[in-house]
């Protein structure tokens, strides 16, 4: 491990032109301007006080960007994991007191610990497990309870927080009769400013102009008389540098050596917040799965390589040193790292002076901020996540795929009926189960040559007719304990059916219910079992295989393989399975494979009683008769 592993930014400086720096500087300046309103009001989102949103916004996208990999991708709050961190600790802590922020401060460093332990590892592929339809499902629910969470600062009524959404829904419309009109239009009006700036111009700094413009309006009006909620004053400086989980050992302090109550108060402390372990892989799970989505997009314009596991230790180490000064969970923001590409950021280091204009902002403007008022906040909110409410992406999955689609709508509506976090987990579960579904009853297709194209075709997709005494099949999947015996049942069904075969029609359109023909005859002599897609075998595979071989030879009917990969024929010579098989080593093609096993089939049969012309090689026994057959083939596609 050398020194520009450990420290990604040595490259950076080493390589960085002096002509990068004005644009990466204008790009800071244009981020900070959607940061610091955006921080304030997911902080809000977080159950937190709006300054923990800037101490969030100031140093972790600072390290996000230094030991990150991504040019433009910009760290800080954002909404949907701001979401998971208020539903995460609700249930051991009222929002805004001291216990809540501990532990939402807390949360950001077992949130850092697991993305950092991954990409040390290179653990990036955990990230697959959570598949799209749960994250377009997730999303859209996100976006609604996010929005609905904001109606009572936008109304200015009281609602009774609840890590459920339904609870909010009814205590809004019961107290929605109790809305204060000034700040339900201070909310409205900041609206205005935010989506009619981005019909002027998609670059218009919506959020600030609202935040600046409400504040003015604030203070002029004194808006608070009118009960109107406000920010109020708001502690200046850099957050103090302190260890998570300290309150802890300052409660254990206290006690001194004989006090057994708070010794027990320790305890439990910390084993609520080891019970957000559990919370905290998620919501590391879903925000790098953000962050990365966002970077792969902005990486297809740019053309810059993707590091999943290098992103992953930029974005832990963000949300551990996070910790260290009073940062709750962060992850990378679509809007932001947006705003920052389209305003030409070169490298890294705009998200650097993005984190250091927050860090001014902290120093000497917060007292700028005591009179913005909380609906302004939540239009913020509001304004957002609209544009990520997107019906249409579970029209699309169900399109396209059946599964996806009720994967996205099931993981849609649990987080509406339970915890958001625990619908992310059905969500994987669910999507998983129909993965492993599918993969236990796959297809075993139906190979024959296309007398046109001359290349082997799925007989059923295109109706042509088969080889009585060579049956092709191929398996489309892996071969292993979940469909193992599947496997083995359907071949056997297949050979059933293939019994069934009148050589006057073609295979595929007979029904083998209703075959009752006396001339039918089981011609069957040999299965070719065309292992191309089968990249695993494992040993319950293999036990169904032999019985298989085993079943078909007291019928009369040999298997043989062809097209078997490295990896497959090197287990098959392991587990002893040629010793079953009339071949000592699979064919490497199918021509060669077909060619042997035409040698010897039964030419009497193929020449008196079989009418098509499936392989070349029946033009050696049919001769004068070719012709007349191969019409009648072209009949029957």
């Amino acid at each position: 491990m050398n020194v520009n592993s450990i420290f990604p930014f040595i490259s950076l400086v080493k390589t960085y032109r002096r002509e990068y720096l004005i644009k990466d500087l204008l790009a800071g300046i244009t981020v900070s301007v959607v940061l610091i309103p955006q921080s304030m009001s997911y902080a809000m989102i977080a159950g937190l006080p709006p300054i923990y949103g800037l101490y969030a916004a100031c140093i972790p996208p600072i390290v996000a960007a230094l030991w990150g990999r991504s040019s433009q991708l910009a760290s800080g709050p954002v909404a949907i994991v701001s979401l998971l961190t208020f539903s995460s600790v609700l249930p051991y802590a009222k929002p805004g007191t001291y216990e809540f922020i501990a532990l939402a401060i807390n949360l950001a460093a077992i949130v850092g610990a697991f993305q950092l332990l991954m990409g040390v590892f290179k653990m990036g592929f955990v990230m697959r497990f959570v598949s799209h339809p749960v994250i377009v499902g997730f999303t859209n629910a996100g976006a609604i309870i996010i929005a609905t969470t904001q109606i009572k600062h936008l109304l200015g009524i009281s609602v009774k927080d609840s890590e459920f959404i339904f609870p909010v829904f009814i205590d809004i419309a019961r107290n929605i009769t109790a809305t204060n009109l000034y700040s339900l239009a201070i909310g409205l009006f900041a609206l205005i400013i935010i989506l009619g700036g981005r019909k002027l111009h998609k670059d218009f700094p919506g959020a600030m102009v609202a935040a600046v413009s409400t504040t003015l309006l604030g203070y002029l009006l004194r808006v608070d008389q009118y009960g109107v909620s406000i920010i109020g004053q708001m502690p200046s400086g850099l957050p103090t540098f302190s260890l998570p989980f300290s309150e802890h050992a300052d409660i254990f302090a206290e006690g001194g050596s004989s006090g057994i109550v708070p010794m027990i108060k320790t305890f439990i402390d910390l084993e609520t917040s080891f019970r957000l372990i559990g919370p905290g892989i998620i919501i590391a799970i879903v925000g790098f799965m953000e962050a990365m989505a966002i970077t792969k997009a902005i990486s297809e314009r740019t053309k810059e390589p993707v590091d999943l596991n290098q992103e992953l230790i930029g974005q832990g180490l963000a949300n551990i040193v996070g910790s260290f000064f009073k940062s709750f969970p962060i992850s990378g923001s679509f809007s932001r790292s947006a705003v920052n590409f389209q305003a030409g950021a070169k490298t890294a280091l705009s998200n650097v002076f993005s984190g250091l204009l927050v860090i001014l902002t902290l120093m000497f403007f917060t007292s700028t901020f005591t009179y913005l008022p909380k609906a302004t906040l939540a239009a913020i909110v509001i304004s957002a996540v609209i544009g990520l409410i997107r019906e249409s992406q579970f029209v699309k999955l169900f399109r396209t795929n059946r599964n996806d689609g009720i994967v996205a709508v099931t993981t849609f509506a649990f987080a509406f009926i339970t915890k958001p976090d625990y619908a992310i987990f059905i969500g994987i579960a669910l999507s998983l189960l129909l993965f492993l579904w599918e993969s236990m009853s796959p297809r075993i297709i139906i190979l024959t040559r296309d007398p046109r194209s001359e290349i082997f075709v799925n007989a059923e997709t295109r109706h042509l007719p088969v080889c009585p005494q060579i049956l092709y099949l191929m398996p489309d999947f892996s071969i292993y304990f979940a469909n193992a015996e599947y496997f083995r049942e359907h071949v056997l069904r297949i050979v059933k059916d293939y019994n069934n075969f009148s050589p006057s029609r073609p295979f595929i359109s007979e029904d083998p219910d209703t075959t009752d023909d006396k001339d039918a005859q089981s011609a069957l002599k040999y299965i070719l079992l065309d292992m191309e897609m089968v990249n695993k075998i494992d040993s319950t595979g293999i036990d169904e295989l032999k019985e298989l071989i085993i079943e078909l030879r007291k019928g009369g009917v040999e298997i043989y393989l062809v097209n078997v990969k490295y990896p497959v024929n090197k287990i098959l010579e392991n587990s002893g399975l040629f010793k079953y098989l009339r071949q000592d080593k699979c064919y490497v093609s199918k021509a060669d494979a077909i060619t042997r096993l035409f040698n010897q089939i039964d030419y009497n049969y193929c020449r008196d009683l079989c009418p098509y012309i499936v392989f070349w090689e029946c033009e050696t026994v049919k001769h004068a008769h070719c012709s007349v057959h191969e019409k009648e083939g072209d009949k029957v596609k």
